[in-house]
This record gives C-alpha cells, sequence and structure tokens, in this order.
C-alpha cells in the first residue's frame, strides 16, 4: 500500500496534478461513471494509506454524493486517513 496519494475528480484535474508534482506523490484519476437516471458509480484505483482528495467545491451540490462516494471506496479500500483538497472554500 501507498503511504500517500492524490485523487482527483476529471474537473480541476490540471490543479490536482500541479498539486501532486509539488508534493512528489502520486496522482490518481476518480473515474465517475452516470447512468441515465443520474445515479452515480465511482472507482478508485487502490487506496493509499493517507488519501488526499482533491474537488474543487463550485457547485457543491453536484459533487457531494460523488465525493461521499470516493470517500467511502479509499475507506473500504484501506485509507486510513482522509484529507480534502477543496479549494472553492
Amino acid at each position: 500500500m501507498m503511504p500517500v496519494a492524490l485523487y482527483s475528480f476529471t474537473h480541476g484535474a490540471d490543479h490536482a496534478e500541479a498539486l501532486s508534482l509539488a508534493l512528489g506523490i502520486p496522482l490518481a484519476a476518480v473515474d465517475v461513471h452516470r447512468f441515465p437516471d443520474g445515479e452515480s458509480r465511482v472507482s478508485v484505483p487502490e487506496a493509499a494509506s493517507t488519501a488526499l482528495i482533491y474537488c474543487p467545491l463550485d457547485r457543491p451540490n453536484e459533487k457531494l454524493v460523488d465525493l461521499m462516494l470516493v470517500a467511502d471506496a479509499l475507506r473500504r479500500g484501506g485509507a486510513r486517513r482522509l484529507v480534502l483538497v477543496a479549494p472553492y472554500l
């Protein structure tokens, strides 16, 4: 298990990449699939023990459910510490 990694949604991926380079940690993409009825399914790569989740929260109502699903997936994958990086706040 990696000690630290940054996980990013497609929105904000450019800034997340710059942040991961500045911190010297790996960047992993979060995949969000939308079903026709609007329901989401998220997929995350292997969880690091400390997982930084990059999610700009402009239009938060559209993003909070996916954010909670990612946090749950990382916890289930073994992440012991979750850190939200939400630059809009």
